[in-house]
């Protein structure tokens, strides 16, 4: 796993090096802690079908890696989607739920935990634009 978040052809990727960065702040990095509970891991795919592969860890440490080589470790939850849908869910343009429902959103493990992201994303909001 890399200390990096980046992921260059990722539209997600500017938004989990927001999270990154909001996780070095105690009280946001307790919010995840106390309300998801869980290791999520996030595996996207781009619009060249490449794929990417996220660990959200907010039971132990309250921190963010990009899976680089090696095993994906298997977490609570394994979600999986196409990078722009992650972007409209984080955004709070689509709701989870709907996503999983209409097949866009894979998810495996506890799903209950997997729904608690979205409020993390709600508290967060969205990444301030860059200029």
């Amino acid at each position: 796993m890399s200390d990096s978040v980046a992921a260059p052809g990722f539209q997600a990727s500017a938004f989990f090096e927001y999270l990154h960065e909001c996780l070095k702040e105690e009280m946001i990095r307790e919010i995840g802690l106390g309300t998801i509970k869980a290791v999520i891991v996030v595996t996207l795919k781009n619009k060249e079908n490449k794929e990417e592969t996220w660990v959200m860890d907010f039971k132990d440490k309250g921190t963010l890696k990009k899976v680089t080589g090696g095993p994906i470790p298997k977490g609570d939850v394994q979600i999986a989607l196409k990078d722009a849908d992650f972007m409209k869910m984080a955004n709070g343009k689509a709701n989870g739920q709907k996503l999983f429902m209409s097949g866009k959103l894979k998810v495996k493990g506890n799903l209950m935990k997997a729904t608690s992201i979205e409020s993390l994303f709600k508290d967060l909001g969205p990444p301030p634009a860059k200029l």
